[in-house]
């Protein structure tokens, strides 16, 4: 790979890792030096190898530096979320229920997810938190349009019924 190439990469993709690694509970310091670290390992690796998605790529690295900081901390991710969450989330749901959503309290919605799968909190930050489409998701894990689409169906659909456990406990 050019270097050129590896600073499109960089100008493209280096906020949107930073963003998503301070969504997933990483410190501001952590993410900087990870998106470094990344980067750098990019510059390293991407040179004598090929890499089909280096977008997805680089995401996944950073993720597996992010875990590994974890590990070494001995702390695992908290999702973080602002009060627009789910702003963006068009779906079928009545109106009423996605205000009901979008009003209630941050940490109850980040309890929420973090009792789901991580791909799928994962996933679900990455459409609903940085607004990200379908085929930027694509690109970005290397997975088919489709597959998103049903994953993150499936991500929604075991979101609400979390969330409608959680709210019957909390009763």
């Amino acid at each position: 790979m050019q270097t050129q190439t590896i600073e499109d990469l960089y100008r493209e993709k280096s906020r949107l890792i930073f963003r998503y690694l301070l969504k997933i509970g990483c410190s501001k310091q952590d993410a900087e030096d990870i998106v470094q670290n990344s980067f750098s390992k990019a510059v390293e690796h991407m040179i004598h190898m090929e890499v089909a998605n280096p977008s997805a790529w680089l995401f996944k690295v950073s993720i597996n530096d992010y875990y590994n900081l974890c590990r070494k901390k001995k702390r695992y991710p908290n999702v973080q979320i602002d009060e627009t969450f789910f702003e963006n989330m068009h779906s079928t749901e009545e109106a009423g229920e996605q205000r009901l959503i979008r009003h209630e309290n941050k940490q109850e919605i980040e309890a929420v997810l973090e009792q789901l799968p991580s791909a799928q909190s994962n996933l679900l930050l990455l459409k609903y938190e940085l607004t990200l489409s379908y085929e930027e998701i694509s690109d970005l894990l290397d997975v088919k349009v489709d597959t998103i689409r049903t994953t993150l169906y499936r991500s929604r659909k075991n979101f609400k019924q979390k969330w409608s456990e959680f709210i019957e406990k909390k009763g």
